[in-house]
């Protein structure tokens, strides 16, 4: 499923949801930790951005003891959001809006509400499953 969120500064961005257990190829990509919404509700919570260049290993490396896996998943998390970018000033750039726009608190975000982002509806297209492996 892909989901579009729009940035605080109006953009638009359409972001591929997997589950936990998605295997990832080793492409650039921003990603997103999220707690999908329950039941009828429209509000997702952006746990943690992150951005890398290997997606595959970056997935790995986060879950090492203390780091953003295992904040998250204090927090709930549940799926992990995905948009695959070759080039790194475009992941850094988008990261940081990302990051603006809904305070993350794996991110260092502040209070409990931070990180909540309204879904309105899916996507009208499904994008290519280019970060998703296996």
């Amino acid at each position: 499923m892909t989901l579009t969120l729009t940035s605080h500064r109006g953009r638009q961005y359409p972001v591929e949801l997997f589950s936990r257990d998605t295997v990832f190829t080793d492409t650039g990509a921003v990603y997103l930790f999220l707690r999908a919404p329950e039941g009828r509700s429209v509000q997702a919570q952006v746990l943690y951005v992150g951005e890398t260049g290997a997606m595959g290993r970056q997935m790995i490396e986060d879950r090492r003891p203390g780091g953003p896996w295992e904040r998250a998943e204090a927090l709930g998390f549940d799926t992990i959001g995905g948009l695959a970018l070759a080039r790194p000033e475009d992941r850094a750039m988008i990261a940081q809006d990302f990051i603006h726009s809904w305070h993350p608190p794996c991110n260092d975000g502040h209070g409990a509400l931070a990180g909540l982002v309204g879904l309105v509806a899916p996507a009208p297209f499904q994008m290519k499953r280019a970060i998703g492996g296996k």
